[in-house]
């Protein structure tokens, strides 16, 4: 009953993460590696989280790997870690579209100035 509880609490983020990278992708905001990775990054997660539980069935049992309970904060701590990876990858993404942004904004200022300082010249 823990482990579904953790994954009805996780699947809503991976899925969002999910959507929100074919989302950028289909806006041209990242490019088709970056939109590779990102996929490929969330079904590992998504992957290793629904692929837990029978591990940790299979693991438990065992004398050198036998652990405790999963217990209600392991749930909260596994779900938030989930969250923060969110997080991170979002503000990353963001960063990288600020600096594109910085970048070509400079561009622009730049060839405006090499105009202005050509119009000079030539008076």
């Amino acid at each position: 009953m823990r482990y579904i509880l953790l994954v009805i609490l996780s699947m809503p983020i991976i899925l969002m993460a999910m959507l929100n990278v074919v989302t950028q992708y289909k806006l041209d905001r990242v490019t088709v590696g970056r939109f590779r990775q990102q996929l490929i990054l969330w079904l590992i997660i998504l992957v290793a989280l629904v692929g837990s539980f029978p591990s940790y069935n299979y693991l438990s049992g065992r004398p050198l790997l036998d652990s405790h309970t999963f217990s209600a904060f392991d749930i909260v701590e596994i779900t938030a870690i989930v969250y923060l990876i969110y997080i991170v990858n979002d503000h990353r993404r963001k960063i990288e579209q600020n600096e594109k942004i910085i970048r070509e904004l400079h561009q622009q200022i730049s060839i405006r100035l090499a105009s202005d300082a050509t119009k000079q010249s030539k008076k």
